[in-house]
């Protein structure tokens, strides 16, 4: 058996060989074409059964594509939970690699959970589609950072609830305003435009694989989860197997209060943050609309917020949910409301 540590980089990658006494055999830096990768795998293929390590770093998964069939096993190192190489004072990629090797060697590789390809590239296009929606935001901020400096005084847009409705769109293509300003928002106008096309194809594409997914319907019972946010959780976590506990999933999407012991003293701080931040956002963001869909969330984050503020109650409610999330995904049933006589004997 051979253990290959592996430190990738956007153009290349240090790849250490080392054999079942711990003794390096080679070490080599590679380019990270794929036809250099298959290479250099390929040339080791042939001296023995080998396993890979390497970390889930920027461009993991392509690397992963290229070399899955030619080794026996590959391991992806979670950074954080790699401490021989994240407290590491002196770091170089020799070094990294070799100690990749050496953990590999002695099983104490701390794993990163590792998607099938049709869960990345579904979790890509549903990314892809929040991209966008970040985007149209960014151009509407825009367009009205435009329209302020120019002071619309018109009563019948002012009025307009919606500016980017197809009444208000209109307005703002009728404005002449100072300078170049007519030009700037009217470019500005349409590429909002084109966005919106994109964004319209791609949720077609989105809704057509909520259909065909029990899951996601499943989760879309619970308050506050739709469409789109059910896609969004079903595919940042994976596989719900993967975490024996609520718990551990809260932790995943870094919703548990970091905690610092010492001298038999115990002190919980503020949520780690650590973990999906695609996951935690989601989550926050249904909170808000699930407390007013549930009468038992609404009574819980009432009292939470009595103790604590609007802020804990809103992150203790996201912590409920992911809670919620984790009983209807395992047991798969759909969620039913609890009454509110539940939620006051709760502490």
């Amino acid at each position: 058996m051979k253990y290959i540590g592996v430190d990738i980089h956007k153009q290349y990658f240090v790849a250490t060989v080392m054999n079942q006494e711990g003794t390096v055999e080679t070490k080599n830096r590679v380019s990270m074409d794929r036809a250099s990768i298959q290479a250099y795998f390929k040339a080791l293929n042939g001296q023995d059964d080998l396993k890979a390590v390497m970390e889930a770093g920027y461009g993991w998964s392509y690397f992963y594509d290229q070399i899955k069939e030619l080794v026996q096993d590959i391991k992806l190192a979670h950074p954080l939970k790699t401490k021989a190489i994240a407290d590491a004072r002196i770091k170089t990629d020799s070094i990294d690699s070799e100690v990749l090797a050496h953990l590999l060697r002695a099983d104490l590789i701390p794993e990163a959970y590792i998607p099938d390809a049709r869960i990345r590239d579904i979790k890509n296009l549903i990314r892809y589609r929040m991209s966008l929606r970040k985007i149209s935001k960014m151009l509407k901020n825009m367009i009205h950072a435009v329209l302020d400096r120019n002071h619309i005084e018109d009563p019948g847009f002012r009025g307009l609830s919606d500016k980017f409705g197809k009444k208000g769109r209109a307005y703002i293509k009728a404005f002449k305003l100072k300078g170049t300003d007519t030009r700037i928002v009217r470019n500005y106008l349409s590429l909002l435009e084109v966005i919106d096309k994109r964004r319209e194809l791609v949720e077609k594409k989105i809704k057509k694989l909520f259909e065909g997914d029990e899951i996601c319907k499943l989760l879309k019972t619970i308050p506050g989860i739709g469409e789109l946010s059910a896609m969004v959780i079903r595919y940042e976590i994976g596989d719900i197997e993967r975490f024996p506990s609520a718990k551990k999933l809260c932790s995943y999407a870094g919703l548990v209060p970091s905690t610092f012991a010492s001298g038999g003293k115990v002190h919980q701080g503020r949520i780690t943050k650590q973990g999906n931040t695609w996951l935690r956002w989601i989550l926050g963001e249904i909170a808000t609309c699930a407390i007013v869909k549930d009468a038992w969330l609404r009574s819980y984050c009432s009292r939470v917020a009595k103790r604590g503020g609007r802020n804990k109650a809103r992150v203790a409610v996201a912590r409920k949910l992911l809670e919620i999330i984790y009983k209807v995904w395992k047991e798969k049933r759909p969620y039913y409301e609890k009454p509110v006589a539940v939620a006051l004997s709760i502490s």
